[in-house]
């Protein structure tokens, strides 16, 4: 089945969200007092200590890249109906003309999220 391009849309927003914090957090370990987002620069500091070579940077950013994914679909799921969350509401979104989008849109994610979302 395909998606409507509002969907596509939705689901490549979500992907740059995540590429976007993704990449926050590797600035954050290069520069931990520049996270000026984060009440945890000192956090920073700690894992910049630890993660100081690329190896091990480029290891963070991709398991907090698969993170960032993982609860991605997972908040899928819960807008999908797929959590307990089912047992008392339903939730929809709909797009700016009012058409409403499918109810799996996790199982297009990451697919249809582009490279950032791949």
């Amino acid at each position: 089945m395909n998606l409507r391009s509002s969907e596509v849309a939705f689901l490549k927003a979500l992907a740059l969200s995540n590429e976007s914090w993704s990449q926050a957090a590797i600035e954050a370990l290069s520069d931990p007092p520049s996270a000026e987002w984060s009440e945890q620069r000192a956090a920073w500091a700690a894992l910049a200590a630890h993660l100081s070579n690329p190896e091990a940077r480029e290891a963070f950013h991709a398991v907090l890249s698969e993170l960032l994914s993982g609860l991605t679909h997972s908040f899928l799921v819960t807008l999908d109906g797929g959590s307990s969350l089912a047992e008392t509401t339903s939730l929809t979104i709909q797009d700016d003309q009012g058409i409403t989008f499918k109810s799996f849109l996790h199982e297009f994610w990451p697919t249809y999220g582009g490279a950032a979302g791949a």
